[in-house]
């Protein structure tokens, strides 16, 4: 996966801020394996993926993430550091 931007990065954030704690990591993780998934299919095939074209931010949006919050309580920040957790334990070296 192409390394993800920091809209890419509080997308997923609020993709996960939607979900019960103990479901967060393994939502995320299968969203940065299906975002994946996407760009090896589009590179292979030159066809978008039904996850999307490979992007983080594509992905993400299928999901209809909540609204934007105007500030980041503590469980919106709570949610930022695990999408870069995930995101940093699938980046390439």
């Amino acid at each position: 996966m192409r390394a993800a931007s920091g809209a890419e990065l509080l997308l997923l954030a609020r993709c996960l801020s939607r979900l019960p704690v103990g479901k967060r990591e393994s939502v995320a993780t299968a969203i940065i394996v299906e975002t994946q998934v996407a760009a090896d299919h589009l590179r292979q095939t030159g066809r978008l993926h039904p996850f999307g074209d490979g992007s983080l931010l594509a992905r993400c949006h299928q999901l209809s993430p909540p609204p934007e919050p105007v500030t980041l309580d503590r469980e919106g920040l709570h949610c930022v550091i695990l999408a870069a957790e995930v995101l940093l334990r699938h980046s390439d070296p």
